[in-house]
């Protein structure tokens, strides 16, 4: 997880980093991702905690969640996301976000947005919301028939129109894989049309509906390719969205050596990632999930080194900084890779693959373009043409139009 535009130039995010840079170096949880609960009105395909619209049984209650914003108040922790399932479908979701509030944290809702309506938006903003997170997959035939429920990108779009009016930033998210891939472009130009500030774009994690589905992650030609996209548009002195990367943290060092060859210092980005690293594991991000579970990465739900019922925060992230005092093994251990300590693999697909979250990350995208893997299948599904940064977003496979 790295916002590329705001580590290697001046974006939108910086001030935000510099925050949580600031509460790692002491010791605090630089950012904490927060499953609220694991209920959830759609049913995605990819979900990687398969969230349905039943609670799980030790779900922590209304008390214990403003016991623990409380806490994380106290501690001046600086960021905080809320997620689920769908957040907005906990019953004391608006009292947390008040809490917080009070506290003076920077707030991102992770949130399907299908609950959002104009008093909604209004409330939103009011409590300090800087950034509604929520997930677009592609054209309205393609979204829904993802997330399970007719209608839903509608709303999604809808709701992030009245979002932007109320003057709260807007994030698209997607997962990256061959399903997805084609309809990359038609989401980035989509944001662009919205001013959706933000596109994160995450590798496939397989856990939840998507386990076993390794082969349903697209090639490294592939991924080099929407990289090479995103590299001329953060060139582009036009367009101003962020972009940050998830569960693939090898995109950074990719990116870092094309901007040099373009004659970008990237010097200070690189010397950042030495402290923070593009996988935050270990690095004072802290996940929690509904049942109160502490674990190191949100895409692993049941990796957790404790619970909130028996750890304080504060001990909670620092037995967290110890997987940060191990090395990578592998192609990912320092001897192995110069990036070592700037990517650090992604970890959780480590631990998903071998129960040991310090074995190598085979989808290095670094190593397996070294491979050549995937370069027979150079531009299927994965050619991206730019479009002007005014243009609305482009019909780019049969049936996209709708």
């Amino acid at each position: 997880m790295a916002h590329v535009r705001s580590l290697f130039f001046e974006g939108p995010l910086s001030e935000v980093e510099n925050k949580a840079l600031t509460a790692y170096k002491l010791g605090r949880p630089s950012d904490v991702i927060w499953n609220i609960t694991n209920r959830c009105n759609l049913l995605c395909d990819h979900c990687y905690m398969a969230a349905d619209g039943h609670a799980l049984p030790d779900q922590i209650s209304d008390e214990e969640t403003i016991e623990l914003i409380t806490q994380r108040g106290e501690l001046g922790e600086p960021l905080v996301f809320l997620s689920g399932g769908e957040p907005m479908m906990r019953r004391n979701f608006w009292e947390i976000l008040e809490t917080a509030h009070s506290y003076g944290m920077h707030v991102t809702v992770s949130t399907n947005a299908t609950l959002i309506d104009r008093e909604a938006a209004k409330r939103l903003k009011a409590n300090g919301v800087d950034w509604i997170a929520t997930s677009l997959y592609g054209p309205p035939h393609f979204h829904d028939a993802m997330v399970g429920v007719p209608g839903t990108h509608a709303k999604v779009i809808e709701a992030i129109k009245i979002l932007r009016e109320e003057g709260v930033g807007v994030a698209l998210k997607s997962a990256v894989s061959k399903d997805t891939l084609p309809f990359i472009p038609h989401i980035i130009a989509k944001a662009k049309e919205l001013d959706a500030q933000l596109v994160y774009l995450c590798d496939l994690i397989t856990s939840g509906r998507s386990e076993g589905e390794e082969d349903a992650r697209v090639t490294a030609q592939q991924w080099k390719e929407l990289a090479d996209f995103i590299l001329e548009d953060l060139l582009d002195p036009e367009s101003k969205t962020e972009y940050d990367v998830g569960a693939l943290p090898s995109v950074i060092p990719y990116l870092a050596e094309r901007l040099k060859e373009r004659g970008v210092d990237v010097s200070n980005g690189l010397a950042r990632l030495e402290v923070v690293s593009a996988c935050p594991v270990g690095k004072g991000h802290m996940n929690i999930n509904s049942e109160g579970g502490i674990m190191p990465c949100q895409f692993a739900q049941d990796w957790t080194i404790g619970s909130i019922r028996e750890l304080t925060l504060t001990e909670a992230v620092q037995e967290l900084y110890k997987l940060d005092q191990q090395e990578a093994k592998g192609i990912c251990a320092p001897e192995a890779c110069e990036y070592s300590r700037i990517c650090r693999g992604c970890r959780t697909k480590a631990w998903q693959a071998t129960g040991d979250a310090m074995y190598e990350d085979d989808t290095c995208l670094l190593m397996r373009l070294k491979k050549g893997e995937g370069a027979e299948a150079a531009g299927d599904g994965g050619h991206y043409e730019r479009m002007p940064t005014s243009a609305a977003a482009p019909c780019v496979a049969p049936g996209a139009c709708g």
